[in-house]
Formats: C-alpha cells, structure tokens, sequence
C-alpha cells in the first residue's frame, strides 16, 4: 500500500522539517503541499490524499475553518501542531492522530501505521475484484433496524430508514439524514457487513448510498462516476465500485 499524503502546513521550517521525516518511509508520496486555506481548499479536493497532516494555525484561519469548506469526502486527517488545546475539537472531527510538535519519527511512524490500518479497513477489496460478484456469494447480513450513535453525551437512536447516506470520517461514519448528520463510532466496512448490499451500495472506499435515493449518475474521467441523491447531495463513485450500482444507472 502506497499513503498518498498531504501537507497543509504555514511554517516552512515545519514542512521541511515534516518531509523529512516522512521521507524516511518509503510506502509515503507527498501528493500535496500548501501553506494556506486558499491553496488547500484549491488543491485537496483533487489531489487523491489518503491522509492530509494539518496544522491548526493557517495565517488568519484555521485547519476547522479549512474542514467547514472542504467538501466531501475528506481525506483521513492528522493534525500537526503546537496547540494541545484543540485536541477534544479534533476528535469532534473523527481525526485519526494528534501530533504535538516537536515529534520524532517514532511518533511520526506510529501515527503512519494508524493510517495504513485505518485504510485496510476502509479498503479491503483488491482492486482487481468484482464487487457485484464477490456480494452476491456473501450471505445476507443481518440488517439493524436503527443505529444508536452519541451525540453530546446522549444516546441518540436514529431509525436506519431515516440514513440516505453514510460516509466514512476517520474513526467514525457519518450517518446523513434528511434533517442532519450524526457521528458513529465504527468503520464504514464494519457497518457495511451488517447491512443490505442490495439496499445499500458501496459506491466509494469512503461512501455508501441507499440505492432508493439515488436520482442520477454522471460519468466522469477514468471511469469514474457521481451520483446525484434525491436530497440533492453529490457523491463521487470510483471505478472500482460503479460496478456495484444497478444496471440500469451504470452507464459507460
């Protein structure tokens, strides 16, 4: 497995010092490098990251005012910084580590192996296999007639009818409904196994949609697709799961 990693990152004695580090693993490519909001929310969305290191302080903004405008889906996210203040807002984000500074590369390899498993169980298909295929010989999972999920201390019930959608944050899944999102804690591949692959489809090694909703699908460069739901939302399909979706949406 190759991380493909991302840099958002003010201080140039910080990057530099950040790549070094990051150099000495040879599965890593640095796909993205930036020191600002602007350039990340610019490059992120089309850089394919796995992962993106992020410090808190950008100049006049923050990483969280980055993450309210990035659009989904996120890579994993790592926060690099000097401020250990922000570390209960980081896990309200689903991030995966957070890097105090200065850090040596025992920490650095630590957080490294957190992402490859985290990526091993969001991705655990070869990329060669037929999905459509390999669900059908599954046996029918067992499907939760609702999902209970924390949310500010309380436990929510939220009915498994009301989620649209769920996309995979970290070391949480989002659950999207009409009304709002909710954070679960659990993988999206663990949660897929107990749910109705006819019902609902894993589109994305980070999405999985209901199939009622979807309204229409877009094809896009290299095989890719996007789906536009009932809710207007938009969700990318990669070409090694379009071939998940119903016939009659998969297009060419």
């Amino acid at each position: 497995m190759t991380l493909r990693l991302a840099i958002v990152e003010d201080e140039a004695p910080a990057r530099a010092r950040l790549k070094r580090l990051l150099d000495m693993h040879p599965d890593v490519e640095l796909v993205l490098e930036v020191d600002g909001l602007r350039e990340a929310l610019n490059g992120l969305p089309q850089s394919g990251a796995d992962a993106v290191f992020l410090d808190i302080a950008l100049g006049h903004a923050t990483a969280f005012d980055l993450l309210d405008r990035l659009p989904e889906p996120w890579p994993l996210i790592v926060f690099a910084t000097a401020y250990h203040e922000h570390a209960l807002r980081a896990f309200d984000v689903a991030a995966v580590d957070y890097l105090l500074k200065p850090f040596d590369d025992r920490r650095l390899a630590a957080t490294l192996d957190r992402l490859r498993e985290r990526l091993a169980e969001t991705d655990p298909l070869p990329a060669d296999e037929d999905v459509r295929r390999v669900k059908a010989a599954m046996p029918d999972p067992p499907e939760p007639p609702q999902l209970v999920v924390h949310d500010r201390g309380r436990r929510v019930v939220v009915p498994l009818e009301d989620v649209v959608r769920m996309a995979s944050c970290g070391n949480y899944v989002e659950l999207h409904t009409a009304e709002r999102r909710y954070l679960m804690r659990t993988t999206l591949t663990r949660l897929a196994q107990r749910l109705d692959p006819a019902r609902y489809l894993r589109v994305h090694r980070q999405h999985l949609v209901r199939a009622d909703q979807i309204a229409a699908l877009a094809p896009r460069a290299h095989g890719d697709a996007e789906l536009t739901l009932r809710d207007g939302s938009i969700v990318l399909v990669s070409r090694r799961y379009r071939e998940a979706l119903p016939e009659a949406l998969r297009g060419r």
